[in-house]
């Protein structure tokens, strides 16, 4: 059980500016999330980018306070302090502001069940709205391991509901985690680390890939951004589930504007979740590393923190497309090698075929993605 430690709120005789207590926020709703949407506030909160779907029920029954009586109460609670002369009134507002938030948002993530945490938007609306009138950083408090050492995003990501259909067809994640997202940006990155670690703890490869499709999660750097026009990847990733425990799994990838992006950028990656460990897959151009010219484009695979050291024996695959009916050749680049937490071990890399930087380069498709497949097998001790 998550306990909230001092994130409780302590009860007064005189009502604070805080966001509602929400006694039916559990109970049973539709599926389908709502948008996560966040209205104009006296001080404009950070607003999130996360498209959505449907539009939200400002009249929703969920939502029995309005703000301006919100807004009535802190102010008479903070005249009635001040005339005590306890202190600022409106940073003793704000305290107990943040602590009810604190507690709300505990109780959303602990109590969390596939068909009940649709009120949360309802919610996390009414904090973002109270936070923004006392000058409250939301997104920093959303960001903070107030939670037994981690954020509520972690939380969020370790009790979420499993449906046995999964992994289903869509990347729409849980209501729940959408909305913490959209009013958490931008994320930090240790808030970035704790989400990782969470999909890790989970081996959910399906929400890890969901969460990158999000524009919140932000998987694409500046530069990639700037060139392709987009915030959500276009890349593709798809992890096979080997029949057996000791089998070898496969990695299929399509990088988006490969050549530009490598000039550029100088690195593309992506990661993935298989056989209880975070990796990254990349390409990218080489500068004092061992093996390899400066200037050379390589392959590399490595593993993130928290994965135990391990062999492995691993092969891209890289199919050249012929112009004329002649079969199409496939180059095999092997990488052999222990990976493990990189305070521990080294990347493993490779050299890339020179024609992979050429103009009409075979290894590319006419609109220049380059496609391929990683095979990686772990050596069980």
């Amino acid at each position: 059980m998550i306990v909230p430690g001092d994130a409780e709120p302590k009860m007064t005789d005189t009502p604070l500016d805080a966001p509602p207590a929400y006694d039916g926020a559990n109970a049973s709703s539709s599926s389908r999330a709502p948008i996560v949407e966040k209205p104009l506030a006296r001080v404009p909160p950070t607003s999130p980018t996360s498209p959505s779907s449907s539009t939200v029920n400002h009249g929703a029954q969920s939502r029995v306070v309005q703000k301006s009586t919100w807004t009535s109460l802190g102010d008479d609670v903070g005249n009635l302090l001040s005339d005590m002369g306890i202190g600022s009134a409106q940073s003793r507002v704000a305290r107990e502001v943040r602590k009810t938030t604190f507690a709300l948002i505990h109780d959303l993530v602990r109590d969390q069940t596939a068909d009940s945490n649709i009120s949360c938007v309802g919610i996390l609306e009414s904090c973002s709205e109270v936070c923004a009138a006392q000058q409250v950083n939301m997104p920093n408090l959303l960001q903070q391991p107030y939670i037994e050492g981690h954020t509520p995003l972690y939380w969020a990501i370790v009790k979420r509901p499993v449906d046995d259909s999964e992994p289903p067809a869509s990347f729409e994640l849980p209501p729940l985690i959408r909305a913490l997202l959209a009013y958490s940006a931008p994320l930090k990155e240790s808030t970035i680390k704790d989400i990782h670690l969470a999909c890790l703890h989970n081996c959910d490869q399906w929400l890890y890939q969901s969460l990158r499709l999000c524009p919140d999660f932000a998987a694409l750097s500046r530069k990639d951004q700037l060139l392709l026009g987009v915030q959500v990847p276009p890349d593709a990733v798809v992890v096979g589930a080997p029949a057996r425990h000791d089998a070898p799994f496969t990695v299929e990838f399509a990088f988006v504007q490969f050549q530009k992006r490598m000039r550029v950028s100088q690195d593309v990656h992506l990661e993935f979740i298989s056989h209880a460990r975070m990796w990254q897959m990349s390409f990218f151009v080489a500068s004092n590393t061992s093996g390899l010219d400066d200037g050379q484009w390589a392959a590399r695979l490595k593993m993130y923190e928290n994965g135990p050291i391990t062999s492995v024996t691993a092969t891209y695959e890289l199919e050249a497309h012929s112009s004329d009916d002649t079969p199409n050749e496939t180059v095999s680049l092997e990488l052999q090698g222990k990976l493990g937490p990189p305070s521990q071990c080294y990347p493993l890399h490779v050299a890339l075929p020179d024609a992979v930087q050429y103009p009409r380069s075979p290894f590319l498709t006419a609109d220049g993605v380059l496609r391929g497949k990683l095979t990686v097998q772990i050596k069980n001790k």
